[in-house]
């Protein structure tokens, strides 16, 4: 036999329509748990009720499972049972229902009383998780910053370096290097140009010394007179020559001409070179010879003069690529210049 039961819960102030979240939720599962927990502690009541209740309520004693199994045990001396046992039976029910109408107004207020509790623990947590700020008073703060002197830096005024003044000697020097520096690079592509031979190393070059040029004005060749002394007639110009050695060989002769304060290096000569070699080896320097390159403005080459020989002479200086180099007359030469 079984009989439904309905338990209506009424949750006052809850509304279950709004949008879920995690609180909610946990606490529609724990009602859900609750009222579970409720319906079986009513039921368990509702048993205990039927079964050890103080009203005077008929007990129904089923049958033996022998009785059920052999209706034939059953005495037939007895019509009056089966009456009995559907009063008891209709007894029990009514007071079973008497019970349930008692009890349903104390569990919906205990559910009620639950619900309220519940919710004002949800509502108590809610609270304290999301607390709320206290206004905290801005005090504002002084930063006390150092006064910083600045360092005075006492600037001393550079003192310029003194210029080196070159020498007029130094500065020939050095347009001498510089023509030299020229003529070894192009003599790096045409070695032979510039005198130099198959195992000469172009590092090894040095510059010697160097040559002045000297001239005789017109004056002085208009008024020369032969057997007059050439030296004291030679006039230097701004120009010199330098001999570009290669041990004691002489490979070429690179021009300096002074063109107003200027020292310009000019171009090499290898045919220069060839016939001084010739000209110092014929007439050297341990024999007391000091040969002098001489030139003349108005025409284009050199000559040279060796003054200490008895007869005075000026020379054309490609005479010493003949088989038998010799000296000029000076007074032939110059009158020629004229």
């Amino acid at each position: 036999m079984s009989m439904p039961l309905k338990f209506q819960f009424q949750f006052a102030g809850v509304d279950f329509s709004r949008p879920s979240s995690p609180h909610r939720k946990w606490l529609r599962i724990a009602l859900m748990t609750f009222a579970a927990l409720i319906a079986c502690v009513t039921y368990w009541f509702y048993l205990h009720h039927l079964t050890h209740g103080a009203h005077p309520v008929a007990r129904v004693v089923p049958p033996a499972p022998s009785a059920i199994t052999t209706p034939a045990k059953v005495a037939p001396t007895a019509p009056a049972a089966p009456a009995t046992v559907a009063v008891k039976v209709v007894a029990a029910t009514s007071a079973a229902g008497e019970v349930v109408k008692a009890a349903k107004p104390h569990i919906i207020a205990v559910g009620n009383v639950l619900v309220e509790a519940v919710e004002n623990v949800a509502t108590a947590a809610k609270a304290k998780m999301t607390p709320t700020a206290a206004p905290v008073a801005t005090v504002p703060v002084v930063e006390t910053v150092p006064l910083t002197v600045p360092k005075v830096v006492s600037i001393k005024p550079a003192v310029p370096r003194p210029m080196r003044v070159r020498t007029d000697e130094e500065r020939l020097t050095m347009a001498g290097a510089t023509a030299m520096a020229n003529v070894i690079e192009l003599a790096d592509r045409y070695p032979d140009s510039y005198g130099f031979e198959a195992g000469d190393f172009l590092s090894n070059a040095k510059l010697g010394v160097a040559v002045p040029v000297y001239t005789i004005d017109e004056s002085s060749r208009a008024g020369y007179q032969s057997g007059q002394a050439i030296k004291p007639l030679l006039k230097p110009v701004p120009q010199w020559v330098f001999p570009v050695m290669m041990g004691d060989r002489i490979c070429c002769m690179v021009e300096v001409q002074k063109t107003g304060r200027d020292y310009v290096p000019g171009k090499g000569s290898k045919s220069l070179a060839m016939a001084w070699n010739k000209i110092t080896e014929k007439w050297p320097a341990e024999a007391g010879f000091h040969p002098l390159l001489v030139v003349n403005p108005a025409v284009p080459g050199y000559y040279f003069t060796v003054p200490e020989l008895p007869a005075q002479n000026i020379t054309d200086v490609s005479e010493m690529f003949y088989l038998h180099p010799d000296t000029s007359p000076a007074e032939v030469i110059l009158a020629s210049w004229r």
